[in-house]
């Protein structure tokens, strides 16, 4: 009779607990892309960042809680080693002195765009070349499996904002002041206790 209690309260105490837990979710930094477009003369010019990882956490109902990305400034990558000598050096992005970006953020707003749900607005700080500016990250969240997920979405940046592109590049006419950067990221998740 007592074996049985207390193989019944181990079982409702199991239940219960878990089911108040949250979970922390990490980049697949392989199967995950971070890519930006600026234009040149009007036209497009892309670049991506291969090396980036992304820290997602939520409450117990799913809810984001906490979203922190880290980017390597020194994996950026243009398809071109001479453009990507140029962008590296201080009047860009100047990576032997900044050679990390981080956003973070813990100020998310819940948004529905043509009826789909789990979009958001993360709100943070993005530190970039030294300096930190409040920027609005907008994404879309979708979990694939119990163990992972895909988050997507894009915003502008402006590139003066973090003094990018200095000295004569810095008035726009040649290369444009707005950014577009864009990112899909593949999850695994891990359950807090």
């Amino acid at each position: 009779m007592l074996k049985k209690m207390v193989i019944k309260f181990t079982l409702i105490f199991l239940i219960f607990s878990t089911s108040g837990y949250g979970a922390d979710w990490q980049s697949d930094n392989a199967k995950s892309s971070l890519q930006y477009a600026a234009s040149f003369e009007q036209s497009p010019v892309k670049g991506t960042f291969k090396e980036f990882s992304v820290a997602y956490a939520v409450n117990e109902k799913g809810k984001p809680t906490r979203l922190e990305v880290k980017v390597s400034i020194a994996s950026v990558d243009m398809d071109n080693s001479d453009i990507n000598e140029v962008i590296r050096s201080a009047e860009w992005f100047n990576v032997d002195q900044y050679p990390q970006a981080v956003f973070a953020s813990d100020n998310f707003k819940t948004t529905i765009s043509s009826g789909i749900k789990n979009n958001f607005i993360a709100r943070g700080i993005l530190q970039l070349k030294g300096l930190k500016r409040s920027v609005s990250v907008p994404f879309h969240w979708r979990e694939i499996s119990d163990t992972k997920a895909l988050m997507t979405g894009h915003l502008i940046l402006n590139r003066a904002d973090f003094s990018i592109g200095t000295g004569e590049w810095a008035s726009g006419d040649q290369i444009g002041l707005p950014v577009k950067v864009w990112f899909e990221v593949l999850l695994t998740r891990s359950v807090k206790e």
